[in-house]
Formats: structure tokens, sequence, C-alpha cells
């Protein structure tokens, strides 16, 4: 027998509850920044008591640290699958792919850079938990492969984990700065002439010579 739905909006679950915090957390954080973002602006964003967020996650800053935890987590899965996919590939190949999932993730996401820059610069225990949650397990990441990548260049390259922090930063730093780079720059304005930028500048230009 077929049950039928009551009338009215059917029921958010806890999931769909948990992704409009987050994200409502997510925009503010990243626009304003975290001392001057409030809780209950966050809770009348995603259309939630404001407890129910203190409940979740103790407090403002177990909401900031599970949106960083969150960003990583999905930044570590795509970045993984992108590594499986390019398995086969020589190790150049497998780092200059690995970098485009990298600057692909930004650029779908650019609320993310633009939260991380707020507080990465600041010696505070955000700065720490970013360090340790995100930036070290990055740097690592590609470091790796660009250890791996460099043993086919006839020289290895000076500074290479200089380049490799160079790379992540800028790339961050370049993505929530691209408003305003858009108006000092010509023919970066659209999403394709952006991208391909970023990619010439970024990623070709912290490689070595095939």
């Amino acid at each position: 027998m077929t049950q039928r739905r009551g009338r009215g909006r059917p029921k958010h679950t806890d999931s769909d509850t948990g992704a409009a915090i987050a994200s409502a957390a997510l925009q503010r954080f990243a626009a304003q920044g975290y001392e001057a973002t409030s809780l209950r602006e966050v809770a009348a964003d995603a259309g939630v008591d404001v407890a129910l967020i203190s409940y979740r996650y103790g407090g403002k800053t177990g909401l900031w640290q599970s949106i960083v935890s969150q960003a990583a987590c999905d930044l570590r899965e795509a970045l993984e699958e992108t590594l499986a996919a390019t398995s086969d590939r020589p190790a150049i190949e497998r780092l200059r792919h690995s970098m485009k999932a990298f600057l692909a993730y930004l650029l779908k996401r650019p609320e993310v850079p633009r939260l991380l820059l707020r507080d990465i610069t600041i010696d505070t225990e955000r700065s720490q938990w970013l360090l340790d949650e995100l930036s070290l397990p990055l740097h690592r990441h590609f470091n790796e492969l660009a250890q791996e990548a460099v043993s086919d260049c006839p020289a290895t390259p000076a500074h290479l984990d200089f380049r490799v922090a160079n790379f992540i930063y800028s790339a961050a730093s370049t993505v929530a700065r691209r408003e305003r780079l858009a108006r000092l720059v010509d023919d970066i304005a659209e999403e394709d002439q952006f991208s391909a930028a970023l990619e010439t500048v970024l990623i070709e230009g912290a490689l070595c010579d095939d």
C-alpha cells in the first residue's frame, strides 16, 4: 500500500540543516571575517535557531573549525581522485593534473580561499588550526609529487619547497582577489580566460621544463 504524503512542505533532514548552517557560515566568515560574524547572523541566514548552532558546534570557534575541516576533506578527496585517475602517468603529469584540480576547487568555491586568507596571516589559534588542518597536508601532498617530478628534470629546480608553497598561497590569493585583478589586467574577466591565465602563470611557471 502506497503511503500518502502529508500536505505542506517536506521536513528538512538533519543533513539539510547542517548544510544550510555550513553554507551560511562560510559566506559570512568569508565576507566579514571571524570577529565580525555573529552566530545570530549565521542562524538567521540558515533559518535555524541560534541555540541549535551552539548545541551542535559548541560555539563560533567550533563552527569555524568545522567549516575548515570540511573544506580540507573536500579538497583532499578531489586531489585523491585526480591521483587515482593519473596513476599510470609520468610524475610530472600527475603533479600538473593535481595542480589543476587544486585550482578547479578554488575556482568552484572562491569563498574558501577568502575565508582562509583572513586568518592564515594572523598569529592566532585559528591560524595554527589552518596550518595543521589544511596548509601542511596540502604542502606535503604537492611537495611529494614535486620531488618525484624533478627526478625527470635535467636539473633540480632551485628552492623546490618554496615553489610549492608559493603555488599554494598564490593560487588562493589570486582567486580570492579575482575581481580586483580583473580591473587591473585585461583578458581575464571571463571564467575560461581567468582559468587559463592561472594555469599558465602558476602551474607552468612553477614546473621544470619537460
